[in-house]
C-alpha cells in the first residue's frame, strides 16, 4: 500500500513539473531561408527587386516582421507600408484572389499604441503613489493615537514598523512601475527608428523596417502580401498552437 501511495505522489510531482504551455508558432511555407539576428528570412526576387521577410515575433495582439527591399532597378522605387496586407487561407495552396484583405497597421498607429500604454502606466503610477500616501497617512494617525493611548513601547515600535512596511510596499511597486515605463519608452524609441515607413528607394540601395499585422487567433495559413511598384511579393506562413513542456 505504501509503495502504491509513493508511486502516486511521484506521478503527481512529475505531472506538475511537465505541465504543458500552449505557444503560438508561425513557420514559413517555403524552402529554408537564412538566419540573421535570430530570425529566419525568406527571400523572393524578380528581375529588378529582391525582398526578404523575417518573422520577429508576437507583440501584444500583433505579428511583427522585418521587411527588406533591395532595389536593383535603374530607377527609384516607391514603397508604402499602407499597401501591405494579408489574407487568411484554408491551406498553403488555396486561391487568395477572392478573399478579403486585412491591412498592416499604419506606423503611426503602432507608435500611438505605445503612447496609450505609457499613459495607462503613468496613471497606474500616480494611483499607486496616492494610495501609498493615503494608507501611510492613516497608519500615522493610528500610530499617533496608539502613542497617546499606551505606555507600552513595544506596541508603539510594532505600529511604527507596520507603517514603514506599508510604505515600503508602495515604494517597491512604484519602482517596478517606473522600470516598466522606462523599458516601454526605450522600446518605443527603437520601434520609432526601425519601423517601415513610406520610402522612396534609390537605385542600388536597401531599406528595411518593422511591419505590424493584426494577429488572427485561430490556427491556419496567412499569405502576407507586399506590393512594390507594379510587383506583388507573397509569403505564406502556417500558424499553429503547440505544447511546450517545462
Amino acid at each position: 500500500m505504501k509503495k502504491i501511495y509513493s508511486l502516486i505522489v511521484i506521478a503527481l510531482v512529475m505531472a506538475s513539473c511537465v505541465a504543458p504551455r500552449v505557444v503560438t508558432q508561425l513557420t514559413p511555407e517555403a524552402s529554408d531561408g537564412h538566419y540573421e539576428m535570430g530570425r529566419e528570412y525568406i527571400s523572393l526576387s524578380n528581375d529588378s527587386i529582391d525582398v526578404e521577410l523575417g518573422y520577429d515575433g508576437i507583440h501584444g495582439e500583433n505579428l511583427v516582421f522585418d521587411f527588406v527591399v533591395v532595389n536593383r532597378s535603374p530607377g527609384v522605387l516607391s514603397i508604402n507600408p499602407s499597401d501591405f496586407y494579408f489574407v487568411l487561407l484554408d491551406s498553403s495552396t488555396a486561391d487568395s484572389s477572392k478573399l478579403p484583405p486585412k491591412m498592416a497597421l499604419h506606423p503611426e498607429r503602432v507608435l500611438f499604441n505605445y503612447d496609450e500604454t505609457l499613459e495607462a502606466k503613468s496613471g497606474e503610477k500616480n494611483a499607486n503613489t496616492f494610495l501609498g500616501i493615503l494608507e501611510a497617512g492613516f497608519g500615522l494617525m493610528a500610530n499617533t493615537t496608539a502613542f497617546l493611548a499606551t505606555d507600552n513601547p513595544g506596541y508603539i515600535v510594532d505600529a511604527v514598523f507596520s507603517t514603514l512596511g506599508t510604505a515600503g510596499h508602495y515604494v517597491t511597486q512604484d519602482k517596478m512601475i517606473s522600470e516598466n515605463i522606462s523599458m516601454i519608452k526605450e522600446e518605443k524609441d527603437i520601434v520609432k527608428e526601425e519601423i517601415f515607413r513610406l520610402y522612396h528607394l534609390p537605385a542600388g540601395k536597401v531599406v528595411s523596417g518593422y511591419v505590424y499585422f493584426p494577429q488572427n487567433p485561430d490556427p491556419g495559413y496567412y499569405m502576407f502580401c507586399f506590393p512594390v511598384e507594379d510587383q506583388l511579393f507573397q509569403f505564406v506562413y502556417h500558424q499553429q498552437k503547440v505544447y511546450h513542456y517545462y
